[in-house]
């Protein structure tokens, strides 16, 4: 076949181009026609343009607008002088007028390279949102990895997170004298030479009255279900039920979304997984780590790590964007495409702008939550950032793979 000199058309409303030599992309403009057009992001005009919300800029509103970033921002675990990686977080503000961060952790000063060996989920504080987050708690145990935290119609801590709790130490030590860098990353001789990377343990939730805990003991979900760890990602709503996102793994497309309900948040024999596809026509390696909520006005939102891209499929770590979906009823989804971040930069990474007006490419930016105000507006992102050089991460072992987790400001009213 030959496409020289053709011109081809993508009729869904997401945008997420990838870069191909000799080729050229962009967006037919067209007149909004209703705030869906915006992606519930903005009001369409009068006069057929979006006027998007503070936290949302594009023709379509599908952009997130941050801003410069402070350097201290976010969650840098450091233990005995050096760094230990962290992957994520989701945060809430508590009673006591605290930022709780649940985030996963990993212990012996990994890199995330050693996740599956060694990660656990603690818990740190803020008195601020963007500000500096302080571990003041362990909160389970290696392994329990990508905490999502939510609050439930009456106030409480709910937890989402995938485990197979075995000890307080992790398979690899990072931290072996004369053998280790011990700077927050994985080394050529820091893991046992026979590992197992346990990408499919069962995924739990958990409750809690207050954020420090105690928590209820975990219920499993879906406990005849086999596959990838799920990326489980819900919203509670008022009457008890909810609405979640969730992922598995395949070998031809990556990872993909579906849907999934339940009767009541507190019985995970209620969830029922469904098994159509959100994002059927989303390309390999498809989009994963979901974060949902729901706006001031009701409608459901969703950011996921953008991987539809050129050689994702064997290379999905590669891609450092963000990607958007928005819902009026939960149930039927549009993703919007990039939502952070520039999937034409063949340098690959992210490059994050700071307030002093340097700037840094980091190589992964995964794992994506969202702080919001009172009213359901979006005021601070936070992405695992990868700062070291690694490119391969379910191969451990060439120290590029330290890692903290990024607060960086929305713009807001």
């Amino acid at each position: 076949f030959t496409f020289a000199a053709q011109c081809f058309g993508l009729t869904a409303p997401r945008f997420s181009p990838t870069p191909e030599n000799n080729s050229f992309t962009g967006v037919v403009a067209w007149n909004c026609r209703d705030d869906s057009d915006c992606s519930f992001n903005g009001v369409c005009s009068s006069d057929g343009v979006c006027e998007c919300n503070a936290a949302w800029s594009g023709n379509r509103c599908e952009m997130l607008n941050l801003l410069p970033d402070e350097r201290n921002s976010g969650y840098r675990g450091v233990d005995d002088g050096k760094n230990t990686s962290s992957w994520g977080g989701a945060v809430l503000k508590g009673e006591d007028g605290l930022y709780h961060m649940w985030a996963a952790e990993m212990t012996e000063h990994c890199g995330i390279g050693a996740w599956a060996q060694n990660s656990r989920i603690i818990r740190a504080t803020s008195k601020t949102p963007g500000g500096a987050y302080e571990r003041d708690q362990v909160v389970f145990d290696v392994f329990s990895h990508e905490p999502e935290v939510v609050q439930g119609p009456n106030g409480e801590y709910v937890m989402f997170y995938t485990a197979q709790i075995r000890s307080e130490h992790g398979d690899c030590n990072c931290c072996q004298e004369g053998v280790s860098k011990c700077d927050g990353s994985t080394g050529p001789n820091d893991c046992p030479s026979k590992h197992t990377l346990r990408d499919n343990d069962p995924s739990y939730m958990a409750y809690a009255l207050k954020p420090e805990g105690p928590w209820s003991s975990p219920q499993q979900l879906w406990p005849e279900y086999e596959g990838a760890d799920t990326n489980f990602a819900p919203v509670i709503l008022p009457n008890g039920t909810l609405v979640a996102i969730w992922r598995t793994w395949e070998s031809v497309r990556g990872s993909r979304c579906y849907l999934a309900i339940g009767e009541n948040w507190n019985d995970t024999s209620t969830y029922q997984q469904f098994e159509v596809e959100l994002f059927p026509d989303l390309g390999a390696a498809g989009t994963e780590d979901p974060f949902l909520y729901i706006d001031a006005k009701g409608r459901f939102h969703a950011v996921f790590h953008h991987m539809y891209g050129t050689d994702t499929l064997d290379h999905w770590w590669l891609l450092a964007e963000g990607g958007h979906a928005f819902s009026e009823d939960g149930i039927n989804w549009t993703y919007t495409g990039v939502a952070w971040g520039d999937p034409l930069d063949r340098k690959r990474g992210n490059v994050v702008t700071y307030k002093d007006g340097s700037t840094f490419r980091f190589t992964r930016r995964e794992r994506p939550h969202l702080i919001l105000d009172e009213h359901g507006n979006p005021t601070h992102l936070i992405t695992a950032a990868q700062y070291g050089t690694g490119k391969i991460p379910t191969e451990v072992g060439d120290n590029g793979d330290a890692s903290y987790t990024m607060i960086q400001e929305i713009a807001h009213q």
